[in-house]
């Protein structure tokens, strides 16, 4: 595997520079932009087996003081979704792009400095302008169930002692206690113990998007969050599960999970001295791709 890759600071002063080769066979967090305390970030682009530009974020969850959130229940939890007519569907969340997510936090007093889209949800139909969304999978928040669908794929959890997990065994019991539970797709991940779990049919075509994967190192302590821009010519072409999981590899992650990509895809970072939210990532602007998403992850401090 070609190693010769330069990799920038992402947060702040990503660059998005092209760079010859493969991803690397490990990345040098020693040398990572620091974003607030516990977290860093390397962008780092490559040419092979495709263009693809990489943002991967690194978590300390044993970085004092460091708490974790997930979207919540809407106001109008329960009731039928008003501007869906197809069949009758629950709302869950209200929807609501990464950004503004972090910015309703931090209006709210909560010292939010990153936040990352999730799960899946739907209604995904036209005219895609839907104010609400119902997570397809079982689905916590701050010890409340924000969906109780039976589905339960590999998810992360996070306690409230920030112990982590990538499992799809939850006992209810245990719901109280928990921070976030965010299921992400398939009942096997894309990774695990270091193995992948997902591979590409042979002779099949990849399968590029715009892609956000989670994952966690196998002590559990460093949390791994992942987006790759796609769709884009000439600047990032996206990834399938493949090349996830060697991103994730390099990272140091053990278990890993595809959550969902398109123009869900989504990094925040709190720009303290700018006092204003920054997007790491680039979006399709000509195909207005950011969208209000219905499940989102952040990571704040105690005030």
């Amino acid at each position: 595997m070609n190693s010769k890759i330069f990799l920038v600071a992402c947060g702040l002063f990503a660059t998005g520079v092209a760079l010859a080769g493969e991803c690397p066979a490990s990345l040098d967090w020693d040398s990572a932009q620091t974003v607030a305390r516990g977290i860093k970030c390397i962008n780092f682009k490559v040419d092979q087996p495709r263009l693809m530009e990489n943002y991967i974020v690194r978590v300390d969850l044993q970085e004092p003081g460091l708490h974790i959130t997930g979207t919540h229940r809407a106001k109008e939890w329960g009731e039928p979704m008003p501007d869906y007519t197809n069949m009758v569907m629950a709302i869950d969340t209200r929807r609501q792009k990464t950004q503004d997510f972090l910015e309703e936090h931090r209006r709210n007093g909560t010292n939010m400095v990153f936040a990352v889209n999730t799960s899946a949800w739907v209604p995904w139909t036209k005219p895609f302008t839907h104010k609400y969304g119902a997570a397809v999978k079982f689905l916590v928040s701050d010890g409340e169930v924000v969906s109780h669908a039976q589905r339960r794929d590999q998810m992360l959890v996070i306690f409230t002692n920030n112990v982590a997990m990538i499992t799809n065994q939850l006992d209810d019991a245990l719901v109280p206690s928990v921070a976030i539970a965010h299921p992400g797709h398939g009942p096997s991940g894309i990774m695990k113990n270091g193995e992948p779990t997902l591979v590409r049919k042979k002779g099949s075509k990849p399968e590029l998007a715009p892609r956000t994967a989670l994952g966690l190192s196998a002590d559990g302590r460093w949390l791994y969050a992942l987006v790759v821009d796609g769709r884009q010519k000439g600047y990032s072409d996206g990834a399938d599960m493949e090349d996830l999981i060697a991103v994730m590899k390099a990272a140091g992650a053990s278990d890993a999970i595809n959550m969902d990509g398109g123009g869900s895809s989504t990094l925040v970072f709190w720009d303290e001295e700018k006092k204003s939210a920054v997007i790491p990532n680039r979006h399709d602007a000509k195909r207005q791709s950011y969208r209000p998403v219905a499940i989102n992850l952040g990571f704040y401090f105690e005030n």
